[in-house]
């Protein structure tokens, strides 16, 4: 099945990343990801995308693979991030999903709180 936009789940996701990277102002790696991402932000926040959007086209799509974002924590920039490229390749797919239920349970598992057993 072809991925299509969610306009509204792209534009929370959108108000949602920019607010998470206006709450580190100290933090020039931050501020250059917001700069990078504005147009963008812009866009997805007025609805004027209407195409899926290869997530690896996405500003700081490569510092993100590095970890550069991890310390930003409280809010989450990576969480943000991440559901801004979700939603701009048109959601998660059902393969995303199963993956992530599998990665949730291996994590419940380790962590002792798995219901199945």
């Amino acid at each position: 099945m072809k991925q299509t936009i969610d306009p509204v789940k792209l534009r929370l996701a959108a108000v949602r990343l920019r607010w998470v990277l206006l709450q580190y102002p100290e933090s020039g790696d931050v501020r250059m990801l917001l700069d990078a991402l504005t147009p963008l932000l812009e866009d997805a926040e007025s609805g004027r995308i209407q195409k899926v959007v290869d997530s690896n086209d996405v500003p700081g799509a490569y510092n993100f693979a590095d970890g550069m974002y991890i310390p930003y924590e409280d809010p989450s920039v990576d969480e943000a991030y991440t559901s801004f490229r979700n939603e701009l390749k048109g959601g998660l797919t059902e393969q995303d999903r199963r993956i992530l239920a599998r990665m949730a349970a291996i994590q419940a598992s380790i962590n002792g709180t798995d219901d199945h057993g």
